[in-house]
């Protein structure tokens, strides 16, 4: 039986190691390395930012202001539209037409983050347009339901228009969401 000799290129402070930075070429042991898509580098070398993949301030700041313009270019569109079923249709065509704009502006370097991005900046546009007074006419239907108690208009009557009231912008955000987050599919 032969005897396998290990040769031993360096002591680490975790123990004996063979395996080197590919950067700065010092030993690492295989608890502390990072892993990298082109080897290994030691913690030092591995936590240098990529600018390539890097996400700076500017970056979400510049997608917030083209998903703020898409919503209050549809926020001053879609309540002109007055025909009660096909507004809720048409909003949705509006939304994915403006979410293939969006698509092809806004900069995915920020993952999973970027479906919050894309609605909070939708919303923030949209309350500068007349759906920003939407929460107050609901809270105003809701009241005169509530405290003005007739025969001809209740609570469940309010509820309906609360809800008919959203479907449009709902429409309009899912519109949006479908080719810049979900994706095209079909």
């Amino acid at each position: 039986m032969r005897d396998i000799e290990v040769i031993v290129i360096g002591k680490h402070s975790c123990g004996e190691s063979r395996i080197t930075c590919i950067d700065c070429g010092s030993i690492i042991c295989s608890k502390c390395l990072v892993q990298c898509p082109v080897g290994f580098r030691c913690s030092a070398c591995g936590n240098v930012k990529n600018p390539l993949t890097a996400l700076t301030p500017f970056i979400v700041a510049k997608s917030l202001i083209f998903c703020g313009l898409a919503g209050f270019l549809g926020g001053w569109t879609l309540p002109f539209i007055g025909v009660p079923f096909f507004a809720c249709i048409l909003a949705y065509f509006l939304g994915i037409i403006l979410g293939r704009i969006l698509a092809k502006l806004i900069d995915y370097r920020m993952g999973r983050g970027v479906g919050t991005t894309i609605v909070f900046g939708v919303l923030i546009g949209m309350s500068f347009s007349p759906y920003g007074f939407l929460p107050f006419a609901m809270a105003e239907t809701l009241s005169k339901a509530i405290f003005q108690m007739s025969s001809h208009y209740g609570i469940l009557d309010a509820f309906t228009d609360i809800v008919a009231s959203l479907f449009v912008p709902v429409g309009f955000i899912v519109g949006i969401m479908r080719p810049t987050v979900w994706g095209e599919r079909f």
